[in-house]
């Protein structure tokens, strides 16, 4: 993944287009943090093959951390905002556990 452009970029850029408006896209570290996220519901979305970053807690403490495989990701944007949009519909009630 480190020679071709992220997968959630694209998914970023045609999301608003596909009536996911919310669904925001973080980039960091010279394009080496790239994660999606919607703050309601609170989820963040990681790709699987991304190393884990101290960024995330640090912007992304109260979410709901959801992992995408390379496989959710290999049939292009558009099916890759269908299972994002799944995701929303099935946390659409989480609410961030407090310790």
């Amino acid at each position: 993944m480190a020679h071709e452009p992220h997968p959630f970029l694209a998914v970023a850029e045609m999301a608003p287009k596909k009536g996911l408006k919310d669904l925001k896209v973080k980039v960091e570290r010279g394009g080496t943090y790239v994660r999606l996220y919607q703050n309601d519901p609170p989820l963040f979305f990681k790709h699987r093959n991304d190393p884990s970053d101290s960024f995330d807690r640090e912007n992304f403490n109260d979410f709901k951390r959801v992992l995408l495989s390379e496989e959710d990701c290999d049939a292009g944007p558009k099916a890759t905002i269908e299972l994002i949009r799944s995701l929303l519909e099935k946390f659409a009630d989480y609410t961030p556990q407090r310790s």
